[in-house]
């Protein structure tokens, strides 16, 4: 339905360039380029860790991406090393921004003096969060044995699953455990956590990453999210947890040990690239 109106789009707005962070927009773009006759620079940006075969590899100007691992798996696609940047996965700058911790805690009524781990549960399709959300459904029982930290569990725009956390927080009596609902401030909240749990979708772990949170990916991952996941624990920028008996060991060993916090904000420190962004648009324009 949207092909053909997307290369008449094309024909008539003859753009100077286009820039896909999707495999579908990246092939649709090099496919009007075609048929249009135009002569405008494509350029991939994958918002994931590794660069999946179905990206239009010999009919793109530029592949602007993340780090060196994910240029070594273009070269075998025979992607010359002049059309391979790596910039980083563009994130709001929000993320990049320094931030007083203890100012942040305040403003959010968190502790001063505990290992503050912000959850990330909230979003606009739920779905994929189901077993996200249930496996902290089946730790915050024992949150009553971690009382050197403070876990603070985002809702989103999700009323209906903030309203059914905050009771079960209630009727466990536990004064360790912050629910909110949808957070203008993200980047601030960051800043106010000692570690983040999270998905590991390309952008949320690129946000952790600029944001300087060590991160404890929750959930059994596939495709895309699991050679994110490879590359972050690999590197040692990340814990992963595929169950919630996995994650609530993890939560331990970071309560009894928190220079493993530390260890990860130093290994993350490599992958850290806050300035994707403008990166990407002065390689846009240099091809323009």
């Amino acid at each position: 339905l949207m092909y053909p109106r997307f290369v008449e789009f094309v024909r008539r707005v003859r753009p100077a360039a286009i820039v896909a962070t999707h495999i579908t927009a990246a092939n649709v773009a090099v496919s009007a380029r075609m048929l249009t006759g135009e002569a405008f620079p494509i350029l991939c940006v994958p918002t994931d860790y590794e660069a999946e075969g179905l990206w239009p590899h010999l009919h793109t100007d530029l592949f602007c991406v993340a780090n060196e691992a994910m240029a070594e798996t273009l070269r075998p696609r025979r992607v010359p090393e002049d059309r391979i940047l790596i910039t980083g996965i563009p994130a709001s700058p929000a993320f990049s921004r320094d931030y007083d911790k203890t100012a942040a805690r305040e403003s959010f009524g968190l502790p001063a003096a505990k290992i503050v781990v912000l959850a990330l549960a909230g979003a606009k399709l739920p779905r994929p969060y189901v077993h996200f959300r249930e496996a902290l459904d089946e730790i915050l029982p024992f949150m009553h044995s971690l009382p050197n930290m403070h876990l603070v569990i985002v809702a989103g725009a999700d009323g209906e699953y903030e309203r059914r956390v905050g009771r079960e927080v209630a009727d466990l009596g536990l004064s360790n455990v912050t629910v909110l609902g949808y957070v203008n401030t993200m980047a601030e909240l960051m800043e106010a956590a000692d570690v983040v749990i999270c998905k590991p979708g390309g952008l949320t772990v690129t946000e952790c990453l600029c944001a300087r949170a060590p991160m404890i990916l929750l959930g059994r991952a596939y495709g895309q999210e699991k050679a994110n996941v490879r590359m972050l624990t690999g590197a040692g920028a990340a814990l992963a947890a595929a169950t919630p008996r996995e994650l609530l060991d993890t939560l331990r060993h970071i309560s009894e040990h928190p220079a493993s916090a530390d260890a990860m904000l130093i290994n993350a420190s490599l992958l850290r690239r806050p300035h994707a962004a403008d990166a990407i648009a002065a390689a846009t324009f240099d091809l323009i």
